[in-house]
């Protein structure tokens, strides 16, 4: 009696001393089965939350049948709440799971330690939601006590399944709707899945031509779900090279010489892709390719790719490669093409004297099978994260009055960027080609070297029936706009066609290395890279002269 007399002076004493500091605070008292605690809240809000959340923390410990009753108001300034208190619960006992049939749950569990109960039914209710229905609420029913264990019912509700029923653009109305449908894989009359959706939604950042604005939203109706996407087109298209004119002062030919590369991306807002790449030296080789990619045609799944190639070598041979073939998307990242290609290469040399040199007429075809994964990143500098290439080609070379042989080339091809922190990574690339044949002439062989394979080396100067080719940089990023690396490639390269006419040995193998460094910086009129490299290799000593500077400005619009 004196314990509780003393007690309650404690707080009235407190109580007095509370209401002198702040006449307008209320105050809690909450009586426990150890002791009586005081606290101050600005309004009766933050006073019935912070009931309810002792509530939930000695349920979430066990207590699952105890709780603060509701707070009782002792007069202006007073309010009072008391725990209600029953016996811990080790196991839950679920007694409905025969009435909840229909439910498609795949970890139906009728024993629960009360220590997962809360997990387990946020699982359910994810589970649910993923079936189209994001209002369902699962609760506990039913709740008896039977000694250390709670036999309760589950109570599902709001459980009326929703299809995404209409899809809204926002920001760039003439997007292709086809991208939204085979790319991101959101269809009308889908399961509304909020995850899968959103992340659905996320993967056209993926597309070089369209940016998000802002994450998809959904307005839902009494009877109609609405998807809101925001897009903004970007600028794709990108030209680098330069081109000079001249007239040929033996032949008084008119000449084009120099480097074009032209990528045309989404003008006709299709999502097309037009790449025209030229090349010419003037004294030695020209090339012209020209590649298109028409994709989802007739709102399907499916794409042509199409894709010319010719080459012409000075007084030495020419090839010309048509390509077509269907693509189909597996992923946002990821697709897959079935093709076929033709070759057609003219023999122009008079002389087979030079090692390595010995071309013949010839017609080649082939079916074409090939994989594609590419990973993009938010970077103006590193826009791909990851790529790999898986090409396969099967078929026969026909010469004149010859017997077909039968061929097959394969191609393995990756790069990553291992980010070591914000300012440092490392980028590898691996490149490896492979021809094999019968029997094998130079004009059918890989041609290689330059920016785009091995630096230090001129443009297309290697040929091999077998390479393998590993670039590595170094990279220091200074800002958002401004990076410098290194630059170290290998490469092992085998060359099977024979070395002449009267000596059938094979030309060989060689080892290849190139050194140098590079800086690559964003400026007004697009992105610059400079590269200087030195090759070296069995027959090619190191010297500073033999040293290639390898420049390119790349302008987007």
């Amino acid at each position: 009696m004196l314990k509780k007399l003393v007690t309650h002076i404690i707080f009235i004493l407190s109580f007095v001393t509370l209401h002198g500091q702040n006449e307008h605070a209320l105050y809690l008292k909450v009586i426990t089965n150890r002791d009586t605690l005081t606290n101050t809240f600005e309004d009766f809000k933050s006073l019935k939350h912070h009931v309810d959340q002792i509530s939930e923390e000695i349920q979430l410990d066990g207590f699952f049948a105890s709780y603060y009753n509701t707070p009782l108001k002792i007069n202006d300034s007073l309010f009072q709440t008391q725990l209600i208190s029953h016996p811990k619960t080790n196991i839950i006992q679920i007694d409905n799971w025969d009435q909840l049939q229909e439910l498609e749950i795949t970890d139906k569990k009728e024993f629960l330690k009360s220590s997962t109960i809360i997990s387990y039914l946020k699982q359910l209710n994810n589970e649910l939601s993923s079936q189209g229905n994001p209002f369902n609420k699962i609760q506990l029913k039913n709740i008896k006590p039977k000694k250390d264990t709670l036999v309760a019912s589950i109570l599902v509700s709001n459980i009326a399944p929703r299809t995404v029923d209409s899809l809204v653009v926002k920001g760039y109305s003439r997007f292709p709707r086809t991208f939204v449908k085979h790319f991101a894989g959101i269809k009308k009359g889908m399961l509304y899945d909020n995850t899968k959706v959103i992340q659905k939604a996320t993967s056209l950042n993926n597309l070089s031509f369209v940016n998000i604005i802002k994450p998809a939203e959904v307005l839902f109706n009494p009877k109609k779900t609405t998807l809101y996407l925001y897009l903004k087109k970007k600028n794709a298209n990108n030209f680098d090279g330069f081109l000079g004119f001249a007239t040929n002062e033996e032949s008084g030919n008119f000449e084009l010489n120099g480097y074009l590369n032209l990528n045309l991306v989404n003008n006709l807002h299709f999502g097309e892709t037009l790449n025209l790449a030229y090349k010419s030296d003037n004294e030695d080789q020209t090339q012209l390719n020209i590649k298109t990619k028409l994709p989802y045609i007739f709102k399907s799944p499916l794409g042509i790719v199409g894709q010319i190639n010719i080459f012409r070598q000075k007084e030495t041979f020419s090839s010309t490669e048509l390509k077509l073939g269907l693509n189909y998307a597996l992923t946002p990242k990821s697709e897959a093409l079935i093709g076929f290609s033709s070759i057609e290469s003219a023999d122009l040399s008079e002389s087979s004297a030079v090692v390595g040199t010995i071309n013949r007429d010839f017609d080649a075809s082939f079916v074409n099978l090939q994989y594609q994964f590419i990973q993009r990143k938010k970077s103006l500098l590193f826009p791909v994260k990851t790529a790999l290439l898986l090409d396969t080609e099967i078929g026969t070379r026909q010469e004149s009055l010859q017997p077909k042989v039968n061929q097959y080339k394969i191609q393995l091809k990756g790069n990553y960027i291992f980010q070591i922190n914000k300012r440092n990574s490392i980028y590898i690339q691996n490149n490896t080609r492979y021809l094999n044949s019968s029997n094998y002439i130079s004009n059918e062989l890989f041609r290689f070297g330059g920016i785009l394979s091995i630096r230090g080396f001129e443009e297309n100067s290697l040929r091999a029936s077998f390479y393998n080719i590993t670039n590595t940089e170094y990279r220091f990023q200074l800002n958002e706009t401004i990076y410098a690396h290194s630059i170290i490639d290998f490469a092992v390269i085998d060359n099977q066609a024979p070395k002449t006419n009267t000596d059938l040995t094979p030309v060989g193998g060689d080892n290849l290395t190139s050194f140098g460094l590079g800086i690559g910086l964003i400026t007004k009129s697009g992105l610059f890279k400079l590269n200087y490299a030195n090759g070296t290799s069995k027959n090619i000593p190191f010297e500073f002269n033999n040293s290639k500077v390898h420049f390119s400005l790349t302008a987007f619009f």
